[in-house]
């Protein structure tokens, strides 16, 4: 399994160290370590960590917040505030930026450990509530959920049509529904459709209109689904 990369934001070398130290020893790869905002903006585009480490205070103009929000626009990273500062101001600046914890100096192993891997653990969630995952041959294939509008099953092979493109798979709906009825966005409507309820436009007795335009046909069996 792949370790995960973690670069280190923070300007104080006797912390870096510590934290370099006990990350190695945890299991996980230091892909960097920053003491400016510039630094790390280019060390997140050459080496793509999974998580950042940022000290809320760091070398030069701008601090870990100004980094954090940068973060947010162009890269979608996990991050993860080192501070001294627990103060009422600072936490509220910090949690505009949504980070994924918060690591108060002075820390030791299992506090680090503890707030990484509960980050983790909260992306991994995240990312399962986001997508849906279908399984095609050795590998999955992945689509958002907010793209999603609706599967149309035709014998052994289900097309499902999102908001940029048509995906073909040869599953069934019997094992399809086994992984998106999971989502309570998705409803089976049809012994052939299932939709994303995000997408319904207008419905009628017998039909739905979804948001792409089309209509699908609504099942009597299944109309109680939608009240």
């Amino acid at each position: 399994m792949r370790r995960k990369k973690i670069l280190i934001v923070e300007d104080q070398l006797i912390i870096t160290m510590d934290l370099e130290y006990m990350l190695e020893e945890l299991g996980y790869d230091v892909c960097g370590i920053s003491t400016t905002y510039e630094d790390a903006v280019s060390i997140i585009k050459s080496n793509q960590p999974d998580l950042l480490l940022i000290d809320i205070i760091l070398s030069g103009e701008k601090t870990g917040i100004d980094l954090a929000h940068e973060i947010n626009r162009s890269y979608r990273i996990p991050f993860i505030f080192l501070t001294s500062h627990a103060d009422r101001s600072t936490i509220e600046a910090a949690k505009s930026t949504k980070p994924a914890g918060y690591i108060v100096k002075p820390f030791n192993r299992n506090d680090v450990y503890a707030s990484i891997e509960i980050a983790f653990n909260h992306i991994e969630t995240t990312e399962d509530d986001q997508n849906i995952f279908l399984p095609n041959g050795k590998h999955k294939t992945k689509i958002p959920v907010d793209e999603m509008i609706y599967a149309h099953a035709e014998g052994n092979y289900t097309t499902f049509i999102t908001t940029s493109k048509k995906i073909v798979l040869r599953k069934c709906l019997k094992e399809v529904s086994e992984t998106i009825l999971t989502n309570k966005k998705f409803i089976r409507i049809h012994k052939s459709y299932l939709i994303n309820k995000d997408a319904i436009r207008a419905r009628s007795a017998s039909n739905i209109l979804l948001n792409n335009g089309e209509n699908v046909p609504l099942g009597r069996a299944y109309a109680g689904c939608l009240c």
